[in-house]
């Protein structure tokens, strides 16, 4: 089945990337993708200029990408759906083999205070990717070509492969990659917008099997951005996850039943204390709804709702220590205890969860606090993460 886009019109001054935007999702719109899911799509571009075929191209990836239509063709387990798209020199094709459900699609987005070309030649630099994805990196950014990560920094375990392969790239645009989770070719689009006085890294992350939501994928994409923010506007990283020993899906009754992480940041301890004790500043870290605070012994604290997190304070010490009790769901409770020493003017900030009955029910806490403690440092230093969860993967999972 061809699908000729012919009838738009093909001079530059007369269409906008809004125009351009808009006839491709309509062309593509959730409520037709069912009619093409098991069709070959030839969309053919070779009639239209160089800009308008990138502008296209990027709208096409973009919308490979939508949840929607990650769901349709693996839902059907018994077919096989095959999307083409071409290309000024040639066509390229993209099976996408169902084997499993899927999660959600991930999508977050990092504000950065830097120009476009700033933040594209440091995303690209091998040297850069040292201090925000991998010890030892060894990258051939070209489409076709690939990023290789490894170290006990680098998120690869034996069910996160350590390479991301580059299917298309599109200068200070845009870049589609593949990444292999649990055996499966997922695919994600790092897009980069530009906006008055910053630029903004938005991802998309889909086709990801649902056997990998142990691995709590946004956490760790949080880490990485954020770290990519710290290096870019801190001029070091700000906290990194250590892989050495991660692997939630081989838990042993000999490994750990509780979570301790710290975290540098360079202010007094007065700021990162207020910032977990003051609800105005916990609904923009934390991004808490109606946090509720009672900073006294017993006294309410609670994040986001009753049983989703903290309940009570056990503990706390003006700018030096909080203690509090814990419970998500249906775990039991747990304990909370965070702790502010000064170091020569700056903050050392040591979180210890502690009171779990079996290693299992660690899962997702020690990448979690990594995360939260990354944006701390970032909300401490910069006033602010600057990132945003555009969705809620796992209350959708």
């Amino acid at each position: 089945m061809i699908l000729g886009i012919d009838w738009i019109a093909v001079s530059d001054n007369r269409i906008t990337k809004k125009q351009v935007k808009s006839v491709t999702r309509r062309m593509f719109s959730p409520s037709r993708v069912g009619e093409f899911v098991n069709q070959n799509l030839h969309i053919n571009l070779c009639r239209f200029s160089e800009f308008l075929q990138r502008e296209i191209m990027m709208e096409l990836l973009m919308i490979r990408l939508s949840s929607y239509f990650i769901h349709r063709i693996h839902q059907r387990q018994a077919n096989k759906g095959i999307m083409h798209y071409a290309k000024p020199r040639g066509r390229v094709t993209v099976a996408m083999a169902p084997r499993e459900e899927v999660a959600p699609v991930i999508r977050m987005r990092i504000s950065l205070n830097r120009t476009i070309d700033e933040v594209w030649e440091k995303f690209i630099d091998p040297l850069i990717m040292l201090q925000w994805l991998g010890n030892e990196i060894s990258a051939d950014i070209r489409a076709g070509g690939s990023i290789t990560f490894l170290g006990a920094n680098a998120p690869t375990t034996s069910e996160l492969g350590n390479k991301w392969e580059i299917e298309e790239i599109t200068k200070k645009k845009g870049i589609l990659l593949s990444w292999d989770i649990m055996g499966t070719k997922t695919l994600f689009v790092l897009r980069f917008r530009e906006g008055p006085r910053r630029t903004y890294l938005e991802l998309k992350h889909g086709a990801i099997p649902d056997s990998a939501i142990d691995f709590h994928l946004p956490e760790h994409w949080n880490i990485l951005l954020g770290n990519f923010k710290a290096v870019l506007e801190l001029g070091s990283e700000a906290l990194r996850f250590d892989y050495s020993d991660y692997r939630p899906l081989r838990i042993t009754r000999y490994d750990s039943k509780e979570v301790r992480v710290s975290v540098h940041t360079a202010v007094p301890t007065s700021l990162p204390f207020d910032v977990f004790t003051n609800p105005e500043k916990l609904k923009r870290f934390i991004r808490a709804d109606d946090p509720k605070i009672d900073p006294q012994y017993a006294g309410l604290y609670t994040w986001w709702a009753e049983g989703m997190g903290p309940v009570v304070f056990t503990k706390m010490v003006q700018d030096e220590e909080i203690q509090f009790t814990w419970v998500y769901g249906n775990e039991p409770e747990t304990h909370v205890n965070i702790r502010f020493e000064e170091i020569n003017g700056d903050s050392l900030v040591t979180l210890h969860h502690h009171g779990f009955q079996k290693p299992e029910s660690v899962i997702g806490y020690n990448i979690g606090w990594t995360s939260i403690l990354c944006e701390l440092k970032l909300f401490c230093e910069l006033g602010d993460s600057g990132i945003e969860r555009l969705s809620r993967w796992e209350e959708s999972v």
